[in-house]
């Protein structure tokens, strides 16, 4: 095929994969592919050509398209390298061109991928080929076969004898049935409808370090079909890291007669043939040592495939509601790090986020300097007008923020919040070449507890500066394949950072990076020339940075915000390009274009005006209309802080039946970890995250979303909390619990004894079942 006829049939099959009108898919990979176009650049400013399509759409186009170009490549390569092995037959021609998907090319393949001679090609080269031909005949029974063994005999290629030949024979006749590429997409199809994964228990398992975390799937079934499903994609990645550490044995399970009783049907003669039984043992040998295996490996490969893809999509969506999540913006903050032998890292930061002030304070054991520490904080926050306290969620954040409220005069009467903020990556940000080189003087746990400030102040700038995956929003994010978490990760990124939009003239080199068009190297050389310039006073000055070309000026120029600029525009999320139409409409009506900005009347004249919207498309009219009303767009809301109940602080202080505010921390296909004030998150399985059937978890919750939870069972000694969203009357009665305490009689009634009757442990092994169970082999890194 030609490249335009491959582009014209891609198309076709990306509009069908993604069920999206032709036209708009042509329009989208036009711009990807031939105009280069960045994703947030098409959704914003192209929505005329792509009939509004957003980023995921967009993201979905993209892929199938790549996978399509992807796949056509591997068949134009098989069909070169059969025609260079002389192989390639009109016939074998057509079967590699109507393959419709990778693995039945490879399938076809298969038989001369190998460099190596196969036996069964080896003994078709000794001349065995008819006598292989025969005994699938059946009308000549081995014994007279033998009887003729002088014919087939060949010294020269080792067959010296008749059980050679024999070999011989059946190395050809099993080669046939395993290389039928018909029998093996039937037996694929068979395959996901009813194989299962079967994992066991490895001998010598107990030598492997946290063996008994894979204790639950020790003897574990599960049809394949099932794990197709999304939600099951956390128990395939969980047993494939057990096989991965040798703890597991996981296998797919098929019974081999439904697979020879496809081969007798398709291949084998009456069964009253004469050479039945041995083709019948043949038929086993091809399954058992050859048509299995390929389809267990495709099978698991797959399956990995479904359950990276499942995993990188619930990290993405996490990611995104954590960088999107509510902001504190320009507020002076003091950040503790908290700490124990090495105290707890205290800084100041301004409003910009710079570094103020720095000092360490030790109010925990063994110093217990309590007194001193106190004065510190309230000295700080008098001095520099402090309106927040951030602290870190990590070691003894918890403690730290309890001193704080029950010691900090400012705090205790309300009149500064102080509250705990997610310190996943600080570390890893502390020991930056980024932080090294803004706080070069500093130690790593004073920039650690400056990024926890920042982050405080606006999460998108801060995280960006850290790799995604140690932002701690992840599951199994070390098991999936690492390139297209990379990918997937970076693009949501790219994403929020050009949904809320940069200040040119505040945001960092790692921010800038990831504005559409722009990249590593382009973003410090805008940092440098801000520097030179001390500021830039207009989007037109970008075109003087070094290597910022009139493509790059146009892919990023919308999202690159100047206040207080030369151009009134600058500062909202209205595209250069647009410029000139604007100008010539507010002249047209007897206006200065900073009253475009200011005045409400002339917006909503704009707004109403047909001509315009008809000549520059109802899209970019309505965007550039809500861009002058909200010149700010940022679509993040203000920080709230969660009140978390005073009356807990540790695990034992939790009562079943009880109400408890939270916040989602993390959401997996199983369900959501849940912030509720102890040090312990507890886990609201998905069976238990609304009144009605939850299918996926990210229908209903989000990272940082506040609920309010009720705790249904706690296991102490694991440190284990399942928590229900469920608003029902029917409130499940702990172990030892009275129905006056379980209704709220006693408020602060006596914590719930064991039980010692079968109905309450009954409903606990149900809840176990569903929230305790997930946690089996859950891990965040």
């Amino acid at each position: 095929m030609t490249k335009n006829v491959i582009e014209a049939e891609a198309a076709k099959f990306a509009a069908l994969e993604t069920q999206i009108n032709m036209n708009q898919v042509v329009a989208t990979l036009n711009l990807l592919f031939n105009e280069d176009c960045t994703v947030p650049f098409i959704t914003r400013y192209r929505k005329e050509a792509t009939g509004g399509l957003d980023e995921e759409q967009i993201r979905a186009i993209q892929k199938s398209y790549e996978d399509y170009i992807e796949r056509e490549k591997r068949r134009a390569y098989i069909l070169e390298t059969l025609e260079k092995m002389e192989v390639l037959s009109a016939d074998l021609k057509k079967k590699v061109l109507a393959a419709e998907t990778l693995n039945q090319l490879e399938d076809i393949y298969a038989p001369y991928k190998s460099k190596r001679k196969t036996k069964g090609q080896l003994a078709e080269a000794a001349g065995l080929k008819p006598l292989a031909e025969r005994i699938l005949e059946g009308s000549i029974s081995l014994e007279e076969l033998e009887a003729q063994a002088d014919q087939w005999i060949n010294k020269e290629a080792k067959f010296n004898e008749w059980k050679d030949c024999l070999k011989g024979a059946q190395a050809i006749i099993m080669e046939s049935f395993s290389h039928d590429t018909e029998l093996k997409e039937t037996l694929r199809t068979d395959y996901w409808k009813d194989a299962a994964l079967v994992s066991t228990k490895r001998d010598g398992a107990e030598e492997v370090k946290d063996w008994q975390k894979f204790k639950d799937y020790f003897e574990f079934s599960q049809p394949v079909s099932e794990l197709k499903n999304p939600k099951a994609a956390h128990r395939f990645l969980a047993m494939r890291r057990g096989m991965t550490l040798k703890i597991l044995k996981v296998e797919v399970s098929y019974p081999v007669e439904n697979s020879v009783g496809l081969i007798q049907r398709k291949h084998f003669p009456v069964e009253s043939a004469k050479t039945f039984d041995f083709l019948m043992k043949t038929a086993e040998k091809a399954v058992n040592t050859s048509i299995h295996p390929s389809l267990d490996l495709e099978v698991k490969g797959d399956l990995k495939k479904l359950s990276d893809e499942s995993a990188i999509d619930v990290f993405g969506v996490n990611l995104k509601n954590l960088l999107l999540q509510p902001y504190l913006g320009a507020k002076t903050v003091l950040a503790l790090d908290p700490g124990v032998r090495t105290g707890c890292k205290t800084v100041v930061v301004d409003s910009t986020g710079k570094l103020l002030f720095d000092t360490v304070i030790f109010p925990h054991e063994p110093q217990n300097d309590v007194k001193g520490s106190q004065t510190i904080l309230e000295r700080l926050i008098d001095h520099y007008n402090v309106e927040y306290v951030a602290i870190g969620n990590g070691t003894y954040g918890r403690e730290t923020l309890h001193f704080v409220e029950e010691y900090v005069a400012q705090v205790k009467e309300e009149k500064v919040k102080a509250t705990l903020v997610n310190e996943s990556g600080a570390s890893i940000y502390s020991a930056s070449e980024i932080a090294k080189k803004e706080f070069p003087d500093k130690d790593a746990t004073v920039r650690g507890a400056v990024s926890i400030a920042r982050r405080f102040q606006d999460p998108l700038a801060e995280l960006v500066k850290i790799d995604p995956k140690s932002i701690g929003v992840g599951q199994y994010q070390h098991d999936v394949n690492q390139s297209k978490l990379k990918k997937g990760l970076t693009g949501i990124v790219e994403d929020c950072v050009n949904y809320v939009g940069v200040d040119l003239n505040t945001a960092s080199a790692p921010l800038l990076a990831y504005v559409s068009g722009i990249g590593d190297t382009v973003a410090k050389n805008i940092v440098k020339m801000r520097e030179e310039l001390g500021g830039f006073n207009s989007r037109e000055q970008l075109l003087k940075v070094s290597r910022f070309s009139q493509k790059v000026f146009e892919q990023s120029g919308g999202f690159l915000r100047i206040y207080g600029g030369a151009h009134p525009l600058d500062a909202t999320f209205i595209h250069p390009e647009r410029y000139e139409i604007l100008e010539s409409w507010v002249k047209e009506q007897g206006h200065q274009l900073k009253e475009l900005i200011e005045d409400q009347e002339i917006i909503q004249k704009l707004e109403n005006d047909k001509e315009l919207s008809e000549k520059i498309g109802q899209y970019t009219h309505d965007d550039i209309v809500k861009a002058l009303k909200a010149p700010s767009q940022d679509p993040r809301t203000e920080f709230k802080s969660t009140d978390f109940r005073k009356d807990i602080k540790t695990i034992g202080d939790l009562e079943p039946g009880q109400w408890y505010p939270g916040i989602v921390t993390n959401i997996t296909q199983f369900g959501a970890f849940v912030d509720i004030g102890i040090k312990q998150n507890g886990l609201v399985h998905v069976s238990e995250m609304a009144d009605r059937f939850v299918e996926n978890a990210l229908e209903v919750l989000k990272v940082g979303q506040e609920v309010k939870a009720r705790v249904i069972e706690v296991d102490e000694n694991r440190g284990r909390v399942a928590l229900s969203l469920k608003t029902g009357e029917s409130i499940p009665k702990a172990a030892g619990q009275s129905s006056q305490q379980r209704s709220g009689g006693h408020k602060g009634g006596s914590k719930p004894r064991s039980h010692q009757q079968g109905g309450g442990n009954q409903r606990n092994q149900k809840l176990k079942n569903n929230a305790f169970a997930a946690l089996k082999n859950f891990k965040v890194k």
